[in-house]
């Protein structure tokens, strides 16, 4: 509706931000770009300003086919993921990410991104090309994180597992330590509730 709409430019266009530091608080200032962080409607708006970028990466003939679907990019929140079976293929996703951040003013940052190959074991060794955003390099790597998963170029999932152990050791011994006094069933119940539940598990595959 739109006086939903006109609700929201006035909102966004007259909010002022302050930052604190210790007992400081700085003079308030307009903020021109972005949305707050932690608000409920945060999300829902990001996803309305980048729905066109999904929508142009779809229509690009790049991508992994599962099936009859063609899989180009990944999105949650402002999380992105590019895939391409091939580096131009990569070139002309990325490409295509920074002609829309251009046009809609949206900075891709190179020093928060990565790119990672994935190849069989005889081409381990194959040196493999610098992609660029904003003329800066983007970092290749071996192992990422992406939405608590722990993802490698091997497609290992043995960081990931070793992720989940540490943290059940982790939890179960706080937990000993914590409620040693309580019986064994309230135990029980404490273990189910913050230790039995392994986030991503079921990405692992077996050998």
């Amino acid at each position: 509706p739109g006086y939903i709409i006109r609700i929201l430019v006035f909102w966004y266009e007259n909010q002022k931000m302050s930052v604190r530091w210790g007992n400081l608080t700085s003079i308030s200032f307009k903020v021109s770009n972005g949305v707050r962080q932690g608000g409920i409607l945060s999300s829902h708006l990001f996803n309305v300003y980048v729905d066109d970028l999904s929508t142009r990466l779809n229509k690009l003939p790049i991508g992994c086919k599962l099936g009859d679907l063609l899989i180009n990019h990944l999105m949650y929140a402002d999380d992105l993921v590019l895939i391409s079976p091939s580096t131009r293929g990569l070139y002309e996703l990325i490409a295509e990410c920074q002609n829309y951040g251009i046009e809609f003013d949206i900075l891709f940052n190179p020093k928060k991104s990565a790119t990672m190959f994935f190849k069989p074991q005889y081409l381990s060794k194959i040196n493999m090309p610098v992609f660029k955003m904003h003329n800066e390099s983007i970092e290749t790597v071996t192992e990422y994180t992406y939405l608590g998963h722990i993802l490698t170029d091997t497609l290992s999932d043995d960081l990931d597992i070793l992720r989940q152990r540490r943290k059940i050791f982790a939890q179960g011994n706080s937990i000993i330590r914590k409620f040693h006094m309580c019986s064994q069933d309230v135990k029980l119940t404490l273990f189910r509730s913050y230790c039995s539940s392994l986030y991503t598990a079921h990405l692992w595959l077996g050998n």
